[in-house]
C-alpha cells in the first residue's frame, strides 16, 4: 500500500476516535448538568396554594369542590394567596366571589368577600336582581330547615273582604323558584346550623321587590321548599337556576279546605251593589255589568 494512503487512513481513524471521544464527553457533561438542575429543582422549597378548580363567576358561593391545592414556587407566593399551613380550604367555604376567577387561577383575598363584610350581599346577587326580606313565623320558615342557596315558593295567605259581613280566606302561590340569599342575618358562610328564622332574604326581580313591599300589608307570607331533584317532572326543578316566576299560578280558597267556610260566588259578586245598614246587607243587581267587570260598590251608613 502506498505510504501516503496509509498515513491518510491513520489520520482519519484518529479523527473518528477523537470525535467519538469528545461527543461522548459532551453528552456525559450535558446529562450531568441536567441531573444537577433536577436535583436543585427537587430540593428547592415549594409551597402549595389554593387555586380555582373550575371557572368561578361573580356571585359564586364557594364550597369544597371549588378549590384545589397547587404546588407553587416559594419565591412566587404572594401575601394575597391562601397558603397550605396558613389557611385551609374550609376557611373559604361560604365566601362569595367578588371578581371572576379562571380555572387554575390562584384564589386571592381581594377576589372574595365574606359574610359581614361590606359588599357581601351585593356580590351574592345575580346581575339585575334585587334582595328583598320577608318576615317569617316558625311555621312559615319550615321550622328552620330553609338555608341560603335553597329554592322556595312564596305563599300569600289573606282574607278577601267583599263586605263587612262577607269575608273569604284564600292562599295563593305568588312567587315560584325564588333563591334564598340569607336567613335572618345568616348566610351560607355560617354553616348549616338549624335555628328558627324570623326573616328570609330572597333574590327577586325589581318588579317582584315592589310586590314584596305590598304583600306583607295584604296578608301573611310563608315559604314552601322546592326539591333538588326533578322527580315530579317540573321544568323549574330540572333547571334550578332558571329565573323565578312572579305571577300567581295556583291558589286555594277557604271552602276547599273546610266545608264550614263560605264559598265565593264570582258570578254573584260581579256587577252588584251592596248596601250595608247596620247588620243588614242588601244586594242590588245592576244588570249592566259584564262578567269581566267584577267591581263591587259597597255603601254603608257612614257614606
Amino acid at each position: 500500500m502506498n505510504p501516503r494512503n496509509l498515513i491518510l487512513i491513520t489520520v482519519a481513524l484518529i479523527g473518528v476516535v477523537g470525535v467519538v471521544f469528545f461527543t461522548r464527553s459532551f453528552l456525559e457533561d450535558v446529562t450531568r448538568q441536567s441531573q444537577q438542575v433536577q436535583a436543585v429543582t427537587l430540593s428547592a422549597p415549594a409551597a402549595r396554594i389554593l387555586v380555582a378548580a373550575k371557572e368561578l363567576p361573580v356571585g359564586t358561593i364557594l364550597t369544597a369542590d371549588h378549590t384545589i391545592w397547587q404546588a407553587w414556587p416559594e419565591e412566587g407566593v404572594n401575601e394575597a394567596y391562601f397558603v397550605d399551613g396558613q389557611q385551609k380550604p374550609k376557611d373559604l367555604e361560604g365566601k362569595v366571589v367578588r371578581s371572576p376567577i379562571s380555572l387554575g387561577e390562584p384564589m386571592t383575598k381581594s377576589s372574595l368577600v365574606a359574610q359581614g363584610e361590606r359588599g357581601f350581599m351585593a356580590a351574592v346577587l345575580s346581575p339585575g336582581m334585587r334582595a328583598a326580606t320577608v318576615k317569617l313565623s316558625p311555621v312559615a320558615g319550615i321550622g328552620g330547615f330553609i338555608f341560603p342557596g335553597d329554592r322556595v315558593d312564596v305563599i300569600l295567605t289573606h282574607t278577601i273582604e267583599v263586605s263587612r259581613s262577607e269575608k273569604y280566606t284564600a292562599a295563593e302561590t305568588v312567587f315560584q323558584n325564588v333563591r334564598v340569599l340569607a336567613v335572618d342575618q345568616r348566610s351560607a358562610a355560617q354553616g348549616d346550623k338549624i335555628q328558627i328564622a324570623k326573616t328570609a332574604t330572597l333574590e327577586v326581580t325589581p318588579k317582584m321587590a315592589e310586590k314584596v313591599a305590598m304583600l306583607e300589608n295584604i296578608g301573611s307570607l310563608s315559604l314552601s321548599l322546592r326539591s333538588l331533584a326533578n322527580a315530579g317532572g317540573d321544568p323549574l326543578d330540572a333547571n334550578p337556576d332558571s329565573p323565578p316566576i312572579s305571577r300567581t299560578l295556583t291558589h286555594t280558597l277557604g271552602h276547599e279546605v273546610s266545608q264550614f267556610l263560605p264559598e265565593m260566588d264570582a258570578e254573584t259578586s260581579a256587577g252588584t251593589i251592596r248596601i250595608s245598614r247596620g247588620n243588614q246587607l242588601t244586594t242590588i243587581d245592576t244588570g249592566n255589568a259584564s262578567k269581566k267587570d267584577k267591581n263591587t260598590l259597597e255603601i254603608g251608613d257612614d257614606q
